[in-house]
């Protein structure tokens, strides 16, 4: 954990290479995580692990080279001479077909305004009970699964550039609850988040289930046959895709390299629907904040998607050097505006035949980026509606379709908006969520194949 002996033995082999002529960034990462998953309806693994990094970059000229040092250090001068050797790595490393640019930290800054000791020290007792009263309040004849993972990360940056540096520390958590038949084979899911040890509840998931459960249990899945369907998206579904579509969108690598499905458009075009607006925005409550771009800038808001129309391109330093353009102050923040639409979305279809409700898209992924093509299938709670009415579950249904027609097709969009954990719980702790409506209904969603059970 950062301390004021750490900070100084930081700053000081930071001062060494600097009068070395070495350009370098030292990176420091803890993170004090947490895990419990559950499995037959109980506690399948409860582990925790602290850990430190720190990351250490060189430029010299055209040629980079990187290492991460894992565990605490002894000394300046220990961290120094790893410096040295990161250097001498980066002199015999390949040359690059552009100059690779050292971070230039803008001011100093330090953030914890969403850190919660509660959180970052939870007993796992607290998670156990919240598994067990959901388990309880539902009906345990059904088959519980599920993954609660929370903590800290804690990060402290400098570079040779100045002297500033950017310290930043934050609690996290990410919620996921799933229930079984153990017969029938479907699933219902629920999910949460946010940074305070109070933010998970066992209510809000036996709402959601005893909602659902009536469906499931009272009638027979529907097969969805292949064809194109009105869809109402949930927030977890709303969430994923307009991370991939933006991202593959946005992106000035992805962008410069014609890699991405706006490859063939320029800032201005119309996208999207006119009711689909998309900020990077660190000042918003629903997402994790972060202080500093890629390149050292304080975070400002941009838009990505202004009322449909392309808005903006993102560039990390290196990116902007290789292309010959100005870094972005981006901080990967990004929030969809709501819409005007009622919080529940059953009065928004009650004129329509027939809808499709899928909350989460299941092993998402993106066959032709270029085309800006997703497929990923509904798996979780998916029901059909007709004229407002939940009448029946659907079985397994995959969507085969392109960002463009799902968010140029938008007939109406949740007034309401709520936070998506989108952070990664395989690596590194790096949190990472988005602000999304709780639901869109779009058009012409294409439904490519349904299977014959849940």
């Amino acid at each position: 954990m950062m301390n004021d002996k750490l900070r100084t033995m930081i700053a000081g082999a930071r001062d060494l290479a600097r009068d070395r002529g070495i350009k370098a960034s030292i990176n420091y990462h803890h993170e004090n995580s947490h895990l419990m998953r559950i499995g037959n309806n109980s506690v399948s693994l409860n582990t925790s692990e602290e850990l430190t990094r720190i990351d250490i970059e060189v430029i010299d000229g055209r040629k980079k080279g990187t290492h991460t040092h894992l565990g605490e250090l002894a000394s300046t001068e220990e961290l120094f001479d790893i410096i040295l050797k990161v250097s001498e790595k980066a002199a015999n490393s390949a040359e690059m077909d552009f100059e690779p640019v050292l971070t230039v930290i803008e001011s100093n800054v330090e953030l914890q305004t969403q850190y919660d000791e509660a959180l970052d020290h939870l007993d796992p007792a607290v998670k156990e009970r919240v598994y067990s009263s959901i388990f309880k309040s539902v009906g345990e004849d059904y088959n519980y699964s599920g993954s609660w993972s929370s903590g800290s990360t804690e990060t402290f940056s400098v570079t040779t550039a100045n002297n500033n540096y950017v310290w930043h520390r934050l609690t996290d958590q990410q919620f996921m609850c799933v229930l079984k038949h153990p017969e029938k084979m479907w699933e219902l899911a629920s999910w949460q988040t946010g940074w305070k040890a109070g933010d998970i509840k066992a209510e809000t998931t036996v709402e959601e289930f005893k909602a659902i459960l009536p469906t499931y249990e009272n009638h027979a899945g529907f097969k969805v046959e292949p064809g194109n369907y009105k869809v109402v998206l949930g927030s977890q579904a709303v969430g994923e895709l307009m991370s991939m579509a933006v991202w593959s969108a946005c992106a000035g690598r992805t962008w410069e390299m014609k890699m991405g499905w706006t490859a063939d458009k320029k800032i201005g075009d119309q996208i999207l629907h006119q009711s689909v607006t998309v900020l990077d925005d660190p000042t918003s409550d629903q997402i994790f904040s972060e202080p500093l771009s890629d390149s050292g800038m304080l975070t400002k808001t941009l838009p990505m998607i202004e009322s449909g129309k392309f808005a903006g391109l993102l560039y990390d330093r290196n990116t902007a050097s290789k292309y010959g353009k100005k870094p972005t102050p981006n901080a990967g923040c990004l929030v969809m505006q709501p819409g005007s639409g009622p919080a529940d979305f059953l009065e928004a279809v009650e004129g329509i035949d027939r809808v499709l409700y899928i909350p989460a898209i299941h092993y998402m992924n993106i066959p032709n980026m270029s085309k800006g093509i997703f497929t990923g299938s509904s798996r979780f709670s998916a029901v059909l509606v007709e004229k407002g009415k939940i009448v029946s579950p659907i079985f397994s249904s995959r969507i085969t379709d392109q960002f463009d027609n799902i968010f140029g097709n938008v007939l109406e969009i949740s007034s309401k908006t709520t936070s998506v954990n989108t952070s990664n719980t395989y690596g590194r702790r790096n949190p990472s969520a988005v602000s999304v409506p709780t639901w869109m209904l779009v058009d012409d969603v294409k439904i490519t194949d349904c299977a014959d059970s849940f």
